[in-house]
This record gives structure tokens, C-alpha cells and sequence, in this order.
């Protein structure tokens, strides 16, 4: 995001526009069940899933891309894109982890998927000690500190995963923490007012309170008032909150954004946290739907090849 004043307010405001620039799933009526998104082709360098590919930033991205981002992350991404945007910004040095499931309940007719998530993470960790530490050991590391962490939802048939889920947190060290308002100040440079704010100064934890944001759009990339009939349905597709990557969705919604500013418990005029997130319910929707109908063909093909392949191997005799 980008806004600050005076002075050290250049480091910071350069703080902060890094700020904001820079798992399951249910569908509405499914309750509990997952669901996956739409095509999204474009010719972005493949970028391996483990974060092991050759890194080039910029990254090579669709101009035709547009919208709101997170650290320049948009819906309608392919995952390549998606994963290299997000190492660019958090580093080629960055911990990637990539899954193969993030739709709780899919069907997947035998087909092998691709990755339908990823989460990249810096900060400071060291080799893990597993006599000692092995509890708190994650793939042999021992994390001292995270900085930054992104979980990107890119479901989808084979070839055809798309970014339609970005959840951001950043966790500001001692020193290094932003002014509240400065943060506030900047989510709305970026997205616009708000439709809904809450405010508590309740202490949880180590931090004093928390100044919650969200914003609601129609298909058309418009925002949805409050009198709408549609805004109740679409608002609460997703949280802000940390380590929450779930989601739901609605066909007929668009566009949703959250974020959450943790006021820190020693001076709550500073923020210790800033979460935020972004999904499209009708994308989102779509892409479910489209993906389900593909596996079940791609696996329908599967096994009438098997069924031909056993008939070419040779009489059956009894």
C-alpha cells in the first residue's frame, strides 16, 4: 500500500506499500463441501510447484489481467503466474509449499490433480533439531520468526488451475511495526471505503483489540450496497484472520476482500499484524462446476482406454 508522512514516513510508507501490495473450501447450499474454478491459461515461465524453478522478476504475467491484487496477485491467475508473482515478492529464498488438495469434497474420477494450492513463506528459521524440537519441526526447519506468509487457492482440472483465493499475513517485529491508521489509511487508498468496519479494543492474546474491513462486490466489479438484497448473501466469503484458509461461496456474488489489523498489546497505535484476503464467489463457482464435469469425462476416458486396452491384450478364455 502506499501512504505515509514526513520524513521517516518515506521507509515507512514504502513499509507499508509492501504492506498491501504486495485451506478448503464450501459452496453455499453445500455446507461443508469444496469446490474448484476455471480455466486460466496464459503463457507465464512454468514455475515447479516446490518453488525450485529458476526465478525471473518481474514475473511474465497476462496484461490482460486486472482488479484488485494482493502483492500483485489477481483472480483469474494461473497457478504459474500466480506462484511466480508471489515469490518475486516474498523472495526467491522464500520456504514455497504447494498441494495437490484444497477442495475438502471433490470427486476426482481417478485423475491425478495438480496443485490446487500453494503457500510461500519467509522469515527467520534455522535447521530443525528433532530430538529436541520435533513437534514444532517443519520440513526440517525450525521457524524463529515469520514475517510474511501467502496461501494462494488455484483449483482446477489438469492445466487449467486457477488463482481465485489469496489469503496474506504479516507478522511486524518489534521496531518495525506501522501505525494503525497508517495501515487503515492505505487498505482504503487500495480498495476503496469499506461497506463494513468493526472496531474493538478488546485484548486478546498480545494484541489490543483488532479493526476488521471488508469489501463486497457485485460480477461487475462494482460495489454492492447495503440495501441490496444480494449483499447479505455475498459478504463472509472469507476471513482475514491467521492460519484461516477456508472459504464459501455463492453463485451470482463477485469479488470479496478482507483484512484485519492486530493493534499491538505494548502500543495500539502501532500494528503487530495485518491480514488480508481475496476470492471471487462467482468465479469461484464457476470454475467448481466447470472442474467437475471435466474430471468426470477425463476419467470416463480413462477407464473406457483401459477397458479397450484389456480387450486388445488377448482373447478371454474360461
Amino acid at each position: 500500500m502506499d501512504d505515509m508522512r514526513p520524513q521517516w514516513g518515506l521507509c515507512l510508507a514504502i513499509a507499508v506499500s509492501l504492506v498491501l501490495a504486495a485451506c478448503g473450501g464450501t459452496r453455499e447450499g453445500d455446507a461443508e463441501s469444496g469446490d474448484e474454478p476455471a480455466a486460466a491459461g496464459g503463457d507465464a515461465a512454468p514455475a515447479a510447484a516446490d518453488g525450485s524453478a529458476a526465478l525471473r522478476c518481474p514475473p511474465k504475467v497476462r496484461a490482460e489481467l486486472s482488479g484488485p491484487d494482493i502483492i500483485g496477485i489477481r483472480i483469474g491467475m494461473s497457478a504459474d503466474e500466480a506462484l511466480a508473482t508471489t515469490r518475486c515478492a516474498l523472495g526467491e529464498d522464500a520456504d514455497v509449499k504447494a498441494g495437490d488438495r484444497w477442495l475438502e469434497r471433490v470427486e476426482t474420477h481417478g485423475v491425478e490433480l495438480g496443485t490446487q494450492t500453494f503457500t510461500v513463506r519467509k522469515g527467520e528459521h534455522r535447521p530443525c533439531n528433532f530430538q529436541r524440537e520435533w513437534q514444532e519441526c517443519e520440513g526440517g526447519l525450525k521457524w524463529e520468526h515469520v514475517d510474511e506468509i501467502v496461501t494462494v487457492a488455484t483449483p482446477g482440472a489438469p492445466g487449467k488451475e486457477t488463482a481465485l483465493g489469496v489469503w496474506r499475513t504479516q507478522t511486524f517485529r518489534e521496531g518495525a511495526m506501522p501505525p494503525v491508521q497508517a495501515l487503515l489509511d492505505a487498505l482504503a487508498s487500495k480498495y476503496g471505503p469499506p461497506q463494513i468496519t468493526e472496531t474493538s479494543d478488546k485484548p486478546r492474546g498480545y494484541a489490543a483489540g483488532h479493526r476488521d474491513l471488508e469489501w463486497v462486490f457485485d460480477r461487475a466489479g462494482h460495489p454492492l450496497a447495503e440495501a441490496n438484497p444480494m449483499f447479505s448473501r455475498c459478504r463472509g466469503a472469507v476471513h482475514a484472520y491467521k492460519g484461516n484458509t477456508s472459504a464459501r461461496w455463492n453463485d451470482g456474488c463477485g469479488l470479496n476482500i478482507r483484512a484485519r489489523v492486530l493493534p499491538s498489546g505494548n502500543n495500539p497505535g502501532l500494528a503487530m499484524e495485518l491480514g488480508s484476503a481475496m476470492l471471487h464467489q462467482g468465479e469461484l463457482f464457476a470454475q467448481v462446476e466447470a472442474m467437475q464435469a471435466e474430471l468426470q469425462q477425463l476419467g470416463q476416458a480413462r477407464r473406457e482406454s483401459e477397458v479397450q486396452q484389456a480387450q486388445e491384450a488377448g482373447d478371454v478364455r474360461l
